[in-house]
């Protein structure tokens, strides 16, 4: 008895500490990297009055480059950190390789992109939403994404990120860690809540905070049903691609209030499919292991 209350304990703590660990890990990277842009500016400055060195050291710090090198610096750690410890708590008779865990492939991999489709529409229409209710929130999400250069020529180190390093650590944070420990201690409906509320407090900003809310659902929900990090590291990364790359070919409507309502409930409806479908081709689906394992 007292051996389950102290594995109860241990995993309602780490249902949090991956998430602690993570902004303590970005803020690390952050001012050691802002420090060695300062050394660099200092070495390298070549102006004449000290307001120029201000200005130099400003635009480093607001730049692509130094916020590319953060978020890099941050997700490599991350990975490392996050993945040793996945590892050691819930990987230890479970295998990466995707063999076998899907028993439709087809359906799976429809899924995956009918999933991912339709989910950037679902965070197109309700950052739009949010934006016409709260235009403070905008302003704040548009600096995010000047200072990621998303908005223009975007940078070697963001796309590295943004494709693959980001994708890996969040998983690895969220629906490796997060989940897997609150699966423990709780009914697995209500651990897939949790880590997305976490998920979504993660970025920080209100309509990030939103939309990432609606995906880590979605995400806590497959990675349940497949119990393999490996999927839905892939189909964050592939909803990431859609996002930067994609979203340029995929036609928008919804200029009219009708018609918007219209293109989300279309967007929702896409998004269930593409989850009905990775369901059916998922090789065990699990339902019923509300406290397993404890």
């Amino acid at each position: 008895m007292n051996q389950k209350k102290t594995n109860r304990g241990k995993y309602i703590a780490w249902i949090f500490i991956p998430s602690v660990l993570a902004f303590i890990i970005q803020f690390l990277a952050s001012v050691f990297v802002m420090e060695g842009g300062v050394v660099y500016i200092l070495g390298t400055f070549k102006g004449k009055t000290v307001t120029d060195l201000f200005n130099s050291i400003y635009d480093m710090a607001f730049s692509t480059s130094l916020n590319g090198m953060i978020y890099v610096l941050y997700s490599v750690i991350g990975i490392v950190l996050f993945l040793n410890y996945f590892n050691k708590m819930f990987m230890l008779e479970k295998s990466y390789s995707l063999k076998g865990v899907s028993k439709n492939v087809p359906a799976t991999i429809g899924g995956i992109l009918l999933f991912c489709i339709g989910m950037q529409y679902v965070s197109t229409f309700l950052t739009s939403a949010l934006a016409s209710a709260f235009p403070t929130w905008w302003e704040q999400y548009e600096m995010i994404m000047d200072s990621l250069g998303l908005e223009e020529e975007v940078s070697v180190l963001i796309l590295l990120y943004t494709w693959i390093l980001g994708p890996i650590v969040e998983e690895l944070t969220f629906r490796g860690l997060t989940l897997s420990a609150a699966k423990k201690v709780m009914p697995y409906y209500m651990a897939i809540i949790v880590q997305a509320i976490l998920f979504g407090a993660f970025h920080m900003n209100p309509i990030q905070s939103c939309y990432a809310f609606v995906l880590g659902l979605g995400l806590g929900y497959i990675m349940h049903i497949y119990d393999n990090i490996i999927i839905t590291i892939l189909i964050h990364i592939v909803f990431n691609f859609i996002g930067t790359v994609g979203a340029a070919f995929l036609p928008i409507g919804g200029n009219t209030l009708i018609s918007f309502f219209a293109w989300l409930l279309g967007s929702l409806i896409v998004s269930y499919i593409g989850l009905v479908l990775l369901k059916k081709g998922a090789a065990a689906v699990k339902e019923d292991d509300f406290f397993a394992d404890i």
